[in-house]
C-alpha cells in the first residue's frame, strides 16, 4: 500500500489529504518542507499530509491541476497508490480522471469517528451548505443537509461582513463587544439583508447588527437542519464558518451546550477530505491518476464561446452632456439645497442651485455606516464650496432616508419611487430636452421598473 490522496471539492475551496504508510514518511516531510502549501499531521503511526485551505474562485477544474501539480512535484507519481474525491464540485474530476467518487457524509463521518470516537452529533456549516449527522462512532445514525438556498452559510456571511467592510475573520471579535443583537431573518439571505438595512435605519452598531445575523445563523441551523431531531454531546462543528466565534457561540446557546459540549478540530475544514483519503487506503481496488493533464484539456474545451459584443451606438449618455457648474458672478453666496439619498450599498450626496442645477455631487459606499458616509460626503461639499454657499434646505431618500432624516434635520423624505421619477424627469427634460416615459434602475440593494403614463401616472414593478 501506498500513498492515498483524499480531494475535498466544495462550492468555494479546495482541499487535499495524503494519507501514506510509514515508511511514506520521508517523501512526504520533504514534500512540506519543499511546498509551504502542504503541513504535516498523523493518523496512528501513518504520516498525513494536509494541504492549505485554497478557494477555487470559480475554477475547479483549473486549481484541481494547480494542486495536484505541486503535488508531484516533489512525490513521485509510482508513489501514490489512489485518489478518491468528495464534495459538490468533485463529479466533474471524478468523471475527466475516472477517479471514484465519495459521499461526503460518509466521508465526513470516516474521519470525525476516526479522529474523535467520542463525538456523537456533528454540525457542519461551510461556504454554500450545511449539515448535521448523528454519529455512533464512524456508523451514521441519522443525518440532513441544507436545500439549494445559501442562507446561513460562509458565502452569505462573508458578503455580508464585506458590506461592512469587515473581514470574516474579524467578525467573532467585532461580535464580543455587542451589547445586544439586532433582530435578522435568518431563513433567506434577502430577508436577512433587508433586516440588516432596517437596523441600520434604527441604529444599530455594525456590532450588534453582525451579532444578529450569527444568532440568525444559529437559529436558520436548528430549525431548517436539525429540525427537532436529538443532539447529543460532544458535538463536532466543522467547516469554515467554525472559525467564527460569533456563531460559535450563537450555536452553543440556540443549543444549549456547555462550554465542553462543543469542540472545533483543529482540521476543521479537512474532514472530508482526509476520510475520503482513509476511504480509499481501505479501497482494494485501486484508481490512480498519472495524467492529470487531461484536467486541462477538459478546462480548455469546455470553455464557453464568446459572443458578439454589446453596442452603446443608440444609447445617449446624459453624463457627456453635464458640463462643471458656473457660479453666478457678483460673490454672493448661492441658494443651494441637498439631496441625500442613503442606499444599502452606496449613499450619494448632491448640492443643487435653485434651477435644479447640480452644483457638486458626492457618491460612496455606505459600508454598513450610514452616518459616517453621510458625514464625509456633507465634509466634502463643505470644503470644496464652504461659505460660498447658503444651505436652505435638505432631503433625503433610499433605504437610510427616515434615520438620517432625524441626523441631519432634513425638511422632506421621500421615498426612492418618488425621488428617482422627479429625478429622472428633471434630468432628461434639461439634458436631454423631452421627459422620459420609462425608468430601469438597479441598485446595489435593489431594482425597479418605472412607466410612465401621461394621463394616469405612474407604474411601477420592484425586485
Amino acid at each position: 500500500m501506498g500513498i492515498n490522496i483524499g480531494l475535498d471539492i466544495g462550492a468555494i475551496s479546495l482541499k487535499l489529504a495524503a494519507l501514506g504508510k510509514p515508511d511514506d514518511r520521508g517523501i512526504l516531510e520533504a514534500l512540506c518542507a519543499a511546498r509551504p502549501e502542504f503541513r504535516m499531521a498523523a493518523l496512528d503511526d501513518r504520516p498525513l499530509v494536509l494541504s492549505d485551505y485554497r478557494r477555487i474562485s470559480g475554477s475547479p477544474i483549473q486549481s484541481t491541476y494547480d494542486l495536484l501539480h505541486e503535488f508531484y512535484e516533489t512525490v513521485p507519481e509510482d508513489r501514490v497508490d489512489g485518489i478518491r474525491v468528495t464534495g459538490s464540485g468533485s463529479r466533474t474530476i471524478a468523471k475527466v480522471l475516472g477517479l471514484f467518487f465519495e459521499n461526503e457524509f460518509k466521508a465526513i463521518a470516516r474521519m470525525v469517528g476516526t479522529f474523535y470516537p467520542q463525538v456523537r452529533t456533528v454540525f457542519e456549516i461551510g461556504g454554500e451548505s450545511s449539515k448535521y449527522i448523528r454519529l455512533a462512532g464512524t456508523n451514521i445514525l441519522d443525518y440532513d443537509r441544507s436545500g439549494e438556498c445559501a442562507a446561513g452559510t460562509g458565502s452569505f456571511l462573508d458578503q455580508q461582513a464585506l458590506r461592512m467592510q469587515y473581514s470574516v475573520e474579524e467578525v467573532g471579535e467585532v461580535v464580543a463587544t455587542a451589547s445586544c443583537a439586532a433582530r435578522i431573518a435568518g431563513r433567506c439571505s434577502v430577508f436577512a439583508k433587508s433586516d440588516m438595512i432596517h437596523a441600520q435605519q434604527k441604529g444599530y452598531s455594525p456590532a450588534q447588527i453582525l451579532r444578529g445575523l450569527c444568532d440568525a445563523v444559529a437559529r436558520n441551523f436548528k430549525s431548517s437542519i436539525v429540525k427537532g431531531r436529538p443532539v447529543q454531546a460532544p458535538v463536532a462543528l466543522i467547516g469554515a464558518v467554525s472559525q467564527n466565534a460569533g456563531v460559535t457561540g450563537a450555536l452553543r446557546e440556540a443549543f444549549s451546550l456547555g462550554e465542553g459540549d462543543l469542540l472545533v478540530p483543529r482540521e476543521y475544514a479537512w474532514c472530508g477530505a482526509i476520510g475520503t483519503a482513509i476511504l480509499e487506503a481501505e479501497e482494494p481496488r485501486k484508481r490512480s491518476i498519472l495524467e492529470i493533464h487531461r484536467l486541462r484539456q477538459h478546462d480548455t474545451e469546455e470553455k464557453v464561446q464568446d459572443t458578439h459584443p454589446l453596442s452603446t451606438e443608440h444609447v445617449v449618455q446624459l453624463r457627456d452632456r453635464v458640463g462643471v457648474y458656473a457660479a453666478p458672478a457678483g460673490g454672493e453666496p448661492i441658494a443651494a439645497y441637498l439631496g441625500l439619498d442613503i442606499g444599502s450599498v452606496s449613499t450619494n450626496v448632491v448640492a443643487i442651485d435653485e434651477f435644479g442645477a447640480v452644483i457638486h455631487d458626492v457618491y460612496l459606499r455606505t459600508a454598513g455606516r450610514p452616518i459616517e458616509a453621510v458625514q464625509q460626503g456633507l465634509a466634502e461639499v463643505e470644503r470644496i464650496w464652504g461659505r460660498k454657499l447658503r444651505v436652505c434646505g435638505a432631503g433625503t431618500t433610499g433605504s437610510g432616508r427616515e434615520l438620517i432624516a432625524e441626523f441631519v434635520g432634513a425638511d422632506v423624505v421621500n421615498d426612492e419611487i418618488t425621488a428617482h421619477k422627479t429625478g429622472a424627469i428633471h434630468i432628461s427634460r434639461t439634458l436631454g430636452g423631452e421627459p422620459v416615459d420609462t425608468i430601469f434602475e438597479i441598485g446595489g440593494g435593489a431594482g425597479r421598473y418605472d412607466f410612465r403614463d401621461r394621463r394616469a401616472g405612474f407604474e411601477v414593478h420592484l425586485d
